[in-house]
């Protein structure tokens, strides 16, 4: 196996911080944006967050960031996780400091307001909703996302969903990026062995997290006649950085 030199920041870079564009893919679901088309929070859990204080000593919390998806962009992920690695060996006098930086560096980025945090301990994101994950179905193995997967059934409901087996793959790496989705919906009874084949389908698809959610919801509310809607995705922590974007 041979040798590749991978390279930190060892010094403070808000240059390492990319925004992506939510607009693009957002036409490609036909949304035509405006602040009612739906209401969300990008929510970001970053546990390996350190800095120094003024004698060079480690502090280390969880960092929670939130910013509202109207925001005209969104942090790419690895670019996020570069940036926090750049604070590792930067000393500052308090907590407010570096919160403050952070605060300025990335509404700058996203283009809106955000609101930071430090705990020390980890926050429970996971609602108690019901499993679909045993459920039988049958994939096609070649499949892409298609709605078409979506049935209802003349029934008025109101369900709590969630399957664990929500796969996509980032767009930049190829990676797979693994979540619980949970679905909370009014309505027509959505056929659950549908709507599991449904998200499964989403196995091999490249987009970032947000966009995955963005289509979920659309794509649920154009075949299925709800009348709320609420969809959370908790991926799985990937460089010390959990994302959960709500719509």
């Amino acid at each position: 196996m041979s040798k590749q030199d991978i390279t930190f920041p060892s010094k403070y870079d808000k240059t390492l911080l990319i925004p992506i564009d939510r607009t693009r893919e957002r036409q490609n679901l036909n949304i035509e944006w405006k602040d009612s088309a739906f209401y969300g929070i990008d929510k970001w859990t970053c546990y390996e967050f350190s800095w120094l204080n003024l004698k060079g000593k480690p502090i280390n919390k969880i960092l929670y960031i939130s910013y509202p998806s109207n925001t005209p962009f969104f942090v790419e992920s690895k670019s996020l996780k570069l940036y926090l690695f750049s604070l590792n060996n930067e000393k500052f006098s308090s907590e407010d400091e570096i919160v403050q930086l952070i605060k300025n560096d990335l509404e700058e980025l996203i283009q809106g307001p955000l609101t930071l945090e430090l705990t020390n301990n980890a926050k429970i994101l996971s609602p108690d909703f019901h499993s679909i994950d045993s459920l039988h179905v049958n994939i096609p193995k070649s499949v892409d996302v298609d709605s078409r997967f979506l049935k209802i059934r003349d029934k008025e409901v109101s369900a709590e969903l969630k399957t664990s087996l929500f796969r996509s793959l980032c767009p930049v790496t190829s990676q797979p990026d693994w979540a619980d989705i949970f679905i909370k919906y009014e309505g027509k009874e959505v056929d659950e062995e549908s709507l599991l084949s449904y998200l499964i389908s989403y196995r091999n698809h490249q987009a970032f997290h947000e966009q995955c959610v963005e289509k979920i919801f659309i794509d649920l509310l154009s075949v299925c006649e709800l009348s709320s809607l609420v969809i959370q995705a908790n991926f799985l922590r990937r460089g010390g950085i959990e994302i959960n974007p709500i719509r």
